[in-house]
């Protein structure tokens, strides 16, 4: 009890002692009997040991599972560590409930949650009058246009999309149960149909089926040196992402904010009323900034088969929009949009809040440097400027956007493995094609990290593989700064780096690579390792050479030295008077490396 009174004592039967002999060597010693059923600790021990447990559950403000020691009078705490198994089970105890019945229709769990409602079908954005609360809302596929009545949706049903979709992400964060890439949802179904929605498994019922259930938020209470931190695009849901009591937004995305006006950002821009767009990127900042200290934002990447239904949007019809005019591309040859985006984030900067910037599909220097000239033009200077990386070209010029001088950058996986893989994420004929974990993709992020690090620039991730726990788990050994995730797997995320970085979660960094058998990439130190060989080898050559050489005026001749396995930052020098420097500056590195 608390008040130390020893209710209970169970008594096990023993039958060795580890111990330790007089020169300090651990030994193993059979038990006579009388001591085999005898106490291994005193009462003074079990108080003792209750009041250091109590201490360490206040500090750490969470049940902890703790590992001592004892030698003669002295108690050790060897280990302490957040108990997390007690909220997993209640996630999973929602998670594996059972719903009676037959399902009549599934598809891809998108956002856990359980729902019931009448069906409200949306063909097109005149439909979208005809959902009230509670209604579920089933589409083909739900664009930005639809987000102010998703969120008055019990639940969100479509027909197309994967986990990485429009749907996916907003419901996610919405805490809205929703069901993704159903095929035929909007065919089977008709308007006033009452079904049940079960997010956790994908599965529709027909009828009232479940009482209703939301993933509840959770507070984030691991120390970890890998940081998490929330994705919050909505204003209306800021509030929801601050239960986890994290200070710091990793990703907002304007699209959002600018849906919910109903304007494309060309409207003002035609109609001379730029300021007022200012002012709504402004209001909408400011009031996710009411419960956050520091906040990303991505400027605007708006594409045109996204938001072409908002008024003022252009017409033309782009026959590939992904890789079409949108992004810092498009910022760029709108700089008055842009500059209202800046004027507006720097307003609240000026509350004494740390805002940085995401430039969205960086493809080159010069599109930084363009950035940088217009915020030197409205003197916005107490921002800090980072990159999207999302594009491969990105990842191949990091060196160059890290000299030209960035702060951050952030991972954009959906994207980049769209690009990578040559997928498109939205068509369901080629999904199971996709996959973040390809060796492909874990280079470029891995290489990435590596560049930065010798930058002393900040690296985070955004992308939903930043929920994917295998994917954690790479990018936590490959010494990540940050992961941002939406709120409702916040405290997952933050309770499973914890248990990764105090070795709990078996493997090294060469395990990752091991997600794909066909890959045979080698891991970083591997690749030094090889480069220091290969380097020593030609020395001790040269030297052999040289020595059995007649000094001449003339330099001896080589053959062309045998190009090693490409590695980045490391090959083959030609000036071999340099070989020595070239060593120590590889084994150097190595050392950081493995430090």
């Amino acid at each position: 009890s608390r008040d130390l009174e020893i209710l209970e004592q169970k008594i096990a039967d023993k039958k060795i002692v580890i111990t330790r002999d007089s020169g300090g060597k651990q030994i193993i010693l059979k038990l006579r009997d009388e001591k085999s059923n005898a106490k291994v600790l005193t009462d003074y021990e079990m108080r003792k040991l209750t009041e250091l447990a109590i201490k360490l559950e206040k500090h750490y403000k969470k049940p902890q599972d703790i590992e001592f020691a004892i030698e003669g009078n002295d108690i050790f705490i060897t280990q302490t560590r957040p108990i997390t198994t007690m909220e997993k089970r209640i996630d999973e105890s929602l998670e594996n409930r059972e719903i009676k019945g037959t399902p009549i229709l599934t598809g891809l769990a998108a956002s856990p949650g359980i729902a019931s409602g009448k069906v409200k079908i949306v063909h097109n954005l005149k439909d979208l009058q005809k959902v009230n609360v509670g209604d579920i809302l089933v589409t083909k596929m739900t664009n930005p246009d639809m987000v102010v009545t998703m969120q008055k949706s019990a639940a969100i049903v479509t027909d197309e999309g994967g986990l990485t979709a429009h749907a996916s992400i907003v419901s996610r964060e919405m805490g809205i149960p929703a069901i993704v890439g159903t095929q035929n949802a909007t065919t089977q179904f008709k308007d006033g149909d009452l079904i049940t929605v079960d997010g956790f498994s994908g599965k529709i019922y027909s009828g009232k089926t479940a009482e209703d259930t939301k993933k509840e938020i959770l507070p984030v209470t691991a120390k970890t040196k890998t940081k998490v931190k929330v994705i919050v695009d909505l204003p209306n849901f800021a509030s929801r992402a601050a239960k986890t009591g994290i200070s710091k937004i990793g990703l907002t995305r304007i699209e959002g904010i600018i849906a919910e006006s109903g304007k494309h950002p060309e409207f003002f821009l035609k109609q001379n009323k730029i300021k007022e767009y200012e002012e709504i990127i402004f209001k909408g900042i400011n009031t996710i900034m009411e419960h956050f200290d520091e906040i990303w934002v991505r400027t605007s990447d708006i594409r045109s088969d996204e938001f072409n239904n908002l008024e003022g949007a252009p017409k033309e019809i782009e026959a590939n929009p992904m890789l079409g005019f949108h992004g810092i591309r498009y910022s760029l040859k709108n700089p008055e949009i842009l500059k209202a985006e800046f004027r507006a984030l720097q307003r609240v900067a000026s509350k004494e809040k740390t805002v940085g910037l995401l430039l969205p599909q960086v493809i080159s220097v010069e599109e930084v440097q363009g950035v940088k000239k217009i915020l030197k033009e409205i003197n916005f200077s107490n921002v800090k400027v980072g990159v999207m990386i999302e594009t491969p070209a990105a990842v191949q010029i990091i060196k160059d956007l890290c000299t030209e001088g960035i702060d951050f950058i952030s991972f954009g996986t959906n994207d980049l493995t769209q690009y990578m893989l040559a997928v498109d994420r939205g068509n369901k004929k080629v999904q199971y094609l996709y996959n973040e974990m390809h060796p492909s993709v874990l280079y470029q992020l891995e290489y990435v990290i590596r560049v930065c690090k010798r930058n002393n620039v900040e690296t985070s991730i955004c992308g939903q593989a930043g929920s994917q726990k295998e994917m954690v788990k790479f990018l936590v050994h490959k010494n990540i700064d940050s992961i941002s995730v939406n709120a409702d797997v916040a405290k997952e995320i933050s309770d499973y780096i914890f248990e990764i970085e105090e070795n709990k979660v078996k493997g090294t960094d060469e395990e990752p690579r091991q997600y794909q058998p066909s890959t045979e990439d080698k891991n970083i130190e591997q690749n030094l390792e090889k480069d220091i060989q290969a380097i020593e080898k030609e020395k001790q050559e040269y030297l052999k050479t040289k020595e059995n050489t007649k000094k001449t005026e003339e330099k001896p001749e080589f053959e062309e030295p045998q190009k090693i396995e490409d590695n980045e930052d490391f090959s083959i020098v030609e000036d071999f008077d340099k070989l020595e420097e070239d060593l120590e500056a590889i084994e150097k590195e190595r050392k950081e490396y493995i430090k």
